[in-house]
């Protein structure tokens, strides 16, 4: 579980800073619906990287 929370946190620091930037001038519902928008993309990413690893085909 650890695992998983410190490569968040690597990922995190990824982040690009002019992204960042441009979602702070966003109006607030575009960050929330951004927002959404990114975490169902790292739930989609999350469980695709969970069936590879499960998969007996490989």
């Amino acid at each position: 579980m650890a695992d998983k929370f410190e490569d968040r946190i690597a990922l995190a620091e990824k982040i690009d800073f002019d992204l960042l930037q441009h979602l702070s001038r966003m109006p607030r519902r575009q960050q929330r619906m951004a927002l959404l928008l990114l975490l169902a993309v790292e739930n989609l990413l999350y469980e695709m990287m969970r069936e590879r690893r499960h998969d007996p085909s490989e």
